[in-house]
């Protein structure tokens, strides 16, 4: 990407020019002689030129939030305290671009081992330097968690390098426009991280509060915005789903690369608009699996139009990225929410209250299995079976110096978040050890993580495999060996033809068999074929007969993705694509 465009010209900026929260009550009297710890309450890194300004300037402000899997402690579990601090000294030392602070305010977390850095920003920092700051950050934790000896450094750094944005390179990032307003500095976001899990768990937060009464009232009762509803965005993940359906070969590598990169190219989405509450049979429906995310939310004005953006979710899964080894897919899992609450949006305990219930997601260990997700305090790290957990704090930040001035952690100790964790805990052993690799325990479909499960034998090519023998059979049009009945006992014999009499009015069957001298062999005469009720698809058997040749295309019938073609494919014609 070129040279640095962060930092300042004098040299890494001193920490002495950040206020910490943690040193908040120095030369203050001390209220409470003795605090019960409910969570590991993140510091608070705020630059005193800016945010302790007399007369800030009020400018459009934006919260951002990025996070990634640079290396974890023990596998899979937590992140490393040294990680984290050696991410955010990067941070803190080169936080500058052309004079002034990239971020006015920022925190580092983690949830599980994901590293998360969350701050306020103005409009005037380019974002692509916001990008490049970041990258550069989590290249240096994955160094020192290569030192470290941590497992998969640098994991989801997926990308050869930095081109210009986060947005596909591996890294879950989001961005949300703060209001910009004179009169009231406060605004309450809700910021949520997931880990061992997929974006489609985040459609629990969007289908419960912003959809349906018994999660917020205000949804019936309030004098605000919520009683006309939100509109929200769905994006279709699955861009090799997208490749298939465009006419890619599902067997042919090559061109559904090919096709995955054009449908990706400028980083566009296929984005679904549907509007609650009017189209609430169309938005449980399609987000009732992995494919579809609900992405963003906006608020909707008197005429029910757009209103204000107050939802954001890294809605990314199989983006395809060109690497030095070939393509592969990046940014799929482990995402991030951030989230306005209260006024016209709902309160942090309506937007967190759908996890009472102990849902089951996709992921957990390996990203090959479903399990109940467990709501944890921040910095938490994950342990059983590499669970899948989740973590959510609220952020008061005033909008006109950019200071993110106090945290709340939702999940935090001593709340009935407590019988929540002991009751998904409890359902998630039970689960585990009565299904195991079974199913309902492993979804009916490929792994989280995009990578081909364990037990499936990789193929070489039909053409390579099969023999001389067999091709020199199907070009004198006889059947091949393995396309052949043979019977258990006795010499081989052709196929029988099917009757020419016996085939109207009654079965050949009932006539005691069936008869008539032998014909040529049928060489098509035993495809088999696959149904599937739940996925609604008919896919030939990849063990038998090859595919049509299309050279490198599927049949348009090949496969048969019903959920947005049958619910709004009719009625709304097909999504656009657009840049989230």
């Amino acid at each position: 990407m070129g040279a640095r465009r962060y930092g300042s010209s004098d040299g890494p900026i001193k920490l002495t020019e950040y206020h910490e929260s943690r040193k908040e009550l120095d030369g203050l009297p001390v209220t409470s002689a003795e605090k019960i710890p409910v969570t590991n309450t993140p510091n608070i890194f705020s630059y005193k030129a800016h945010v302790f300004a007399k007369n800030p300037a009020l400018v459009q402000r934006y919260i951002k939030a990025t996070k990634a899997d640079v290396g974890g402690v023990g596998g899979h579990v937590v992140a490393a305290e040294e990680v984290k601090s050696v991410i955010a000294k990067f941070v803190l030392e080169n936080n500058a671009f052309k004079g002034e602070p990239i971020f006015t305010s920022l925190i580092v977390t983690h949830t599980g081992d994901d590293v998360a850095v969350t701050g306020i920003m103005a409009e005037s920092v380019d974002m692509s330097v916001v990008d490049q700051l970041m990258w550069d950050a989590l290249q240096e934790g994955a160094r020192k968690a290569s030192e470290l000896g941590l497992y998969g450094p640098g994991q989801d750094l997926v990308a050869d390098a930095f081109t210009g944005n986060l947005r596909g390179a591996g890294p879950a990032t989001v961005v949300l426009p703060l209001p910009l307003r004179k009169d009231n500095p406060s605004q309450t976001v809700l910021v949520s991280f997931a880990d061992k899990t997929e974006p489609m768990a985040f459609n629990y937060y969007a289908t419960g509060a912003y959809l349906l009464p018994r999660f917020n009232t205000g949804l019936v009762i309030a004098a605000s915005k919520m009683k006309h509803g939100y509109i929200m965005e769905i994006v279709d993940l699955d861009t090799k789903a997208q490749a298939i359906e465009a006419g890619a070969h599902p067997r042919d590598q090559k061109a559904l690369d090919g096709k995955m990169e054009e449908l990706a190219k400028g980083l566009q989405e296929k984005v679904l608009t549907l509007r609650a509450p009017e189209d609430l049979y169309d938005i449980e429906g399609l987000t009732r699996a992995s494919r579809f995310v609900i992405a963003r939310i906006w608020s909707r004005d008197e005429k029910g139009e757009r209103d204000e953006l107050g939802y954001v979710c890294s809605a990314e899964r199989l983006h395809n990225i060109k690497t030095k080894k070939g393509f592969t897919y990046g940014g799929k899992d482990d995402p991030v929410l951030l989230a306005f609450a209260q006024g016209d949006w709902p309160a942090p305990g309506e937007i967190t209250s759908p996890w009472a219930a102990c849902p089951m997601v996709a992921g957990d260990c390996r990203g090959s299995h479903n399990l109940h997700i467990l709501p944890m305090p921040i910095n938490s790290q994950t342990s059983y079976w590499s669970g899948p957990i989740l973590s959510a704090i609220t952020l008061s930040v005033n909008i006109h110096t950019g200071r993110i001035g106090a945290i709340s952690d939702q999940f935090a100790l001593g709340t009935p978040w407590d019988q929540v964790r002991r009751r998904a805990s409890d359902l998630a052993i039970q689960f585990r050890l009565a299904h195991g690799t079974k199913q309902p325990a492993s979804p009916p479909r490929a792994p989280v993580r995009g990578e081909t499960a364990a037990h499936v034998r990789p193929q070489r090519p039909r053409r390579e495999r099969r023999s001389g023998r067999e091709a020199r059979e199907r070009a004198d049009g006889q059947a091949s060996g393995r396309n052949r009945l043979v019977p258990r006992r006795g010499p081989r014999r052709p196929p029988p033809s099917l009757p020419q009499e016996g085939l109207r009015g009654q079965s050949p069957r009932s006539n005691g068999g069936y008869s008539g001298a032998p014909s040529e062999p049928l060489s098509i005469g035993y495809r088999a074929k696959l149904t599937s009720r739940i996925a609604d698809a008919t896919v030939s058997s990849a063990q038998l007969l090859d595919f049509p040749t299309t050279d490198g295309k599927a049949p348009p019938h090949h496969v048969w993705l019903s959920d947005e073609r049958v619910r709004l494919g009719a009625r709304r014609g097909p999504a656009p694509h657009r840049a989230l």
